[in-house]
């Protein structure tokens, strides 16, 4: 049994194809089909079910990819661990980035980052929390930037900053010298705006407004916060947004909370296997760089987990 063997395995499992997968292990169709028959012969049975179309994993066969596919990640990451290439951030990194983090991070660190490292390529995609973990389980991607604590025993947390929740309404509901609230007013208030279900900043709203969801004849669902906001705006209600989405140019007021005041914490998340410490590094201080100071010196908070 070899490790190539089990690469073609794998090839044909996802391709279900025997020129498909051969062309993709950059053999030709008898290589992979002599060297999976070889491993059958080995270990004693079919890997596929041969006799159907497409073909599929035999009931054993099932069991032994999964296996494959453990064995081939082990490898590729020790491989990793070993290469002199350790600290070479040149290459592709996938990097998912929660929405209500990604339209205001990504735009400030995405030019000085690709000057400094323009040998690196980082293909960033928006995707929500319960994404990012899975894809970060099943290798998919390198890096999350997301809202932490995440409890899950695979991943390794790297934490950036903490960041304040700011109130958001509308300028004729609140007196022009307002410069403060705190969390017990918000509570009785009507019409508060959320995205939708399957959101982590949803879920910390809900605990800073004590459960509130008292939205009353629209219920809109959002993914976005610039949305929100333009609901205040038109319908009024209110609304709780990062600091960070605070624009000078908004038509309603933004009013901080008092001390101590609630905030989220952000964090780089990898597996535990990921390896590239140098490209976590990078990342963590350009963000720091470009975000406000404030954010990591700030002590008097209150972190609002979102589980």
């Amino acid at each position: 049994m070899t490790i190539q063997q089990l690469e073609y395995v794998i090839a044909l499992n996802t391709y279900r194809h025997f020129v498909t997968a051969a062309k993709k292990c950059f053999v030709t169709q008898p290589t992979i089909t002599i060297q999976v028959s070889k491993l059958e012969s080995e270990i004693g049975f079919s890997i596929f079910n041969k006799s159907k179309s497409p073909f599929e994993p035999s009931d054993l066969g099932v069991m032994f990819i999964k296996k494959a596919e453990i064995i081939l990640r082990e490898v590729s990451d020790l491989k990793n661990m070993v290469s002199k290439e350790l600290d070479n951030m040149d290459g592709v990194f996938k990097i998912g980035v929660i929405p209500t983090i990604s339209p205001y991070l990504i735009p400030l660190i995405s030019g000085s980052f690709s000057e400094k490292y323009p040998n690196t390529v980082l293909k960033i995609d928006e995707m929500q929390t319960s994404n990012i973990i899975t894809a970060l389980q099943k290798k998919e991607i390198d890096v999350g930037i997301l809202v932490t604590p995440l409890n899950e025993p695979f991943i390794r947390e790297i934490k950036l900053y903490n960041e304040p929740f700011v109130f958001y309404g509308q300028k004729k509901d609140f007196h022009k010298k307002r410069k403060t609230i705190t969390a017990k007013e918000i509570e009785n208030l009507d019409n508060v705006w959320l995205l939708k279900s399957g959101h982590c900043f949803r879920n910390q709203v809900l605990n800073i407004c004590n459960n509130t969801d008292n939205n009353k004849n629209i219920k809109f669902q959002s993914g976005s916060i610039e949305a929100l906001k333009k609901m205040v705006d038109n319908y009024g209600g209110f609304t709780l947004v990062p600091e960070m989405a605070i624009n000078k140019n908004d038509a309603g007021c933004n009013i901080e909370f008092t001390e101590p005041k609630p905030i989220r914490e952000v964090s780089i998340v990898i597996h535990h296997s990921f390896s590239k410490d140098a490209l976590v590094d990078a990342l963590r201080v350009e963000i720091l760089e470009k975000t406000p100071k404030e954010f990591v010196k700030n002590k008097r908070f209150v972190k609002i987990n979102w589980r």
